[in-house]
């Protein structure tokens, strides 16, 4: 039947992230953890340690207490390290925010701050304009409040739970709002101090420590609480399962993919952030060459198609990469052939995760098979993986059905959102990914798409990937997403929405003809191609948001949902 347990014969640690970085200064207090290419910095974790702790004291100070919630916007500067620390050594509540994300949206950061039920809020600066009026800052336009209110005084209708904003400026703001150094200098208070430390002690690491949004490709984006426990483990467990390496360099493009910032407290490498938040191949090749980097701790499919694509790609020397972790999407295998070609020597691996629960599986990218679906390995360490029918049935292997997870790494539940928590959990602990694949009979995951992705046409179940990955070979195909439309007749029809490389045209003809030519069966043969510049992306900007694509095709086509 399709059920794993994985191996369990490395103890999980019960530790939280303030004793992991006192326990780490102590052990190496001179060694540097992180590399800043934005500010220049080389931060050791005696840095961390000293610079988090007397953070902490400050928001204190400013009456920060522990569960209550502090949210960050900002690149990649080291006080986001500092702020990660500083926050669970309070027992509050980490959310960084991704601008990606957010933007420039009032309307988007008013959910985000709301729903997570932020009482703190760190940003760069007040910088920033509207169109409309040049003289007005962008955190004005966010909180005209600030205007008029002191500092920790704030009082805001729309985001009842936000009093105090602090901004990473030099220098006093002259708005209501404290300024970063500030808050630091009130950290120097010893009696804080010491609270700070009797405070620590009494901590755990099962509680709430970070809030992460999914990606809202099911509506609004909804707010998973993550533990310590969670974060710490599933950093070790993967780093150990990929080679993250124990001394050296790594490059780690993103701190917003915040999940495995800790590599140097579970690894012991150095990690090297870019200067900027959303860094070009350029940037990354030129980080991998002067530091020497052994690995990429992380990096999205997207990126790094780009990145191994790269017309200077091989003007740099990368003889020091040893190993890089994909995740993100499914990764095709065009592209691991690709890496393999440009990259002999280095390893690439493969992880699958979400939200919800992290990493749960990984594999070396040369298992990632043709055809059908998209290899993502085997069970991490310390999880239970069953794959379901509809009605919650455990399917044989070889079987298709909805991947379920019970793990260590599981989230506490959607902040504010018992039903949704309650709907995406068995009674018996387990989570429902939403995502459709296969195990194998080596115990090798195997995924095709989202439940909800799922087209139904003459009565047949059809997945998306069984279309895309062998449409995306066409030479003229640079991207391919197929959705459902509305059809009186088969209930959806078949709509392919393609985007052609650059300088090419195509039309639905030459497509269908491929399509007979490769062997797509009738059932999966789609009825329309559409082509188009880009897809429409989720709040994240990481994932095509197939419902707008839907509507998009369905406008196009002139298509209406039956009544």
């Amino acid at each position: 039947m399709s059920y794993m347990r994985g191996a369990t014969d490395d103890p999980l640690l019960d530790v939280t992230f303030g004793q992991l970085l006192d326990d780490t200064a102590a052990r190496w207090p001179d060694r540097e953890a992180y590399v800043f290419k934005k500010t220049g910095a080389r931060v050791t974790f005696a840095d961390i340690q000293e610079k988090a702790t007397r953070l902490a004291a400050g928001l204190k100070a400013i009456g920060t207490a522990r569960g209550d919630v502090v949210a960050w916007l900002f690149g990649h500067r080291p006080e986001w390290i500092y702020l990660y620390f500083a926050v669970s050594k309070l027992g509050a509540i980490a959310l960084p925010l991704q601008e990606e994300r957010v933007g420039r949206s009032v309307e988007t950061m008013n959910y985000f701050l709301n729903k997570a039920g932020v009482k703190v809020l760190i940003m760069a600066d007040k910088s920033g304009t509207q169109p409309a009026d040049e003289k007005t800052s962008f955190l004005e336009t966010l909180f005209p409040e600030i205007k008029t209110a002191d500092p920790g005084m704030l009082k805001i209708e729309r985001i009842p739970t936000l009093t105090s904003i602090i901004v990473l400026a030099d220098g006093a703001t002259g708005i209501g709002a404290y300024a970063m150094e500030e808050v630091q200098r009130l950290g120097n208070d010893e009696s804080l101090l010491a609270e700070v430390r009797t405070l620590q002690d009494q901590l755990s690491c099962r509680d709430t420590f970070m809030l992460g949004f999914t990606s809202g490709s099911t509506g609004l984006p909804k707010c998973a609480e993550l533990t310590t426990y969670a974060l710490h483990n599933n950093t070790r467990v993967i780093g150990k399962a990929i080679g993250m390496p124990n001394e050296g360099t790594a490059l780690y493009p993103y701190l917003t993919f915040r999940f495995a910032v800790i590599y140097p407290f579970t690894a012991g490498c150095t990690l090297v952030v870019p200067a900027s938040s959303s860094p070009s191949s350029v940037e990354m090749l030129e980080i991998l060459q002067e530091e020497k980097c052994k690995a990429i701790g992380v990096l999205y499919l997207k990126e790094c198609h780009g990145l191994l694509h790269d017309p200077h790609f091989g003007d740099y020397d990368l003889s020091s990469l040893d190993r890089v972790l994909v995740t993100g999407n499914v990764t095709p295998k065009s592209l691991v052939d690709h890496a393999a070609k440009v990259l002999p020597n280095a390893k690439m691996f493969v992880g699958y995760g979400g939200t919800e629960f992290i990493f749960l599986t990984s594999t070396s990218a040369e298992k990632v098979a043709e055809g059908r679906g998209s290899t993502v390995g085997k069970l991490l360490e310390h999880a239970e993986m069953q794959l379901v029918d509809t009605d919650g049935r455990v399917v044989p292997l070889g079987h298709e059905g909805e991947v379920y997870v019970r793990a260590y790494s599981l989230f506490n539940g959607y902040r504010g959102d018992e039903e949704k928590t309650s709907k995406a959990m068995t009674a018996d602990g387990w989570y429902k990914t939403g995502d459709v694949g296969v195990l194998d009979e080596e115990g090798v995951l195997k995924l095709f798409g989202r439940v909800s992705d799922m087209i139904i046409r003459n009565s047949f179940n059809v997945h998306p990937t069984a279309i895309e990955s062998p449409l995306s070979k066409h030479p003229k195909v640079q991207d391919v997403r197929v959705v459902g439309v509305p059809d009186p007749a088969s209930v959806e029809e078949i709509c392919a929405c393609v985007i052609l490389k650059e300088g090419q045209t195509a039309d639905s003809q030459e497509m269908t003809k491929f399509c007979v030519e490769i062997g797509i069966v009738p059932i999966e043969m789609p009825r329309y191609f559409f082509f188009m510049d880009e897809f429409p992306m989720t709040l994240t900007r990481r994932k095509v948001d197939r419902k707008k694509l839907r509507l998009v095709a369905m406008e196009k086509l002139g298509l209406k949902e039956e009544a």
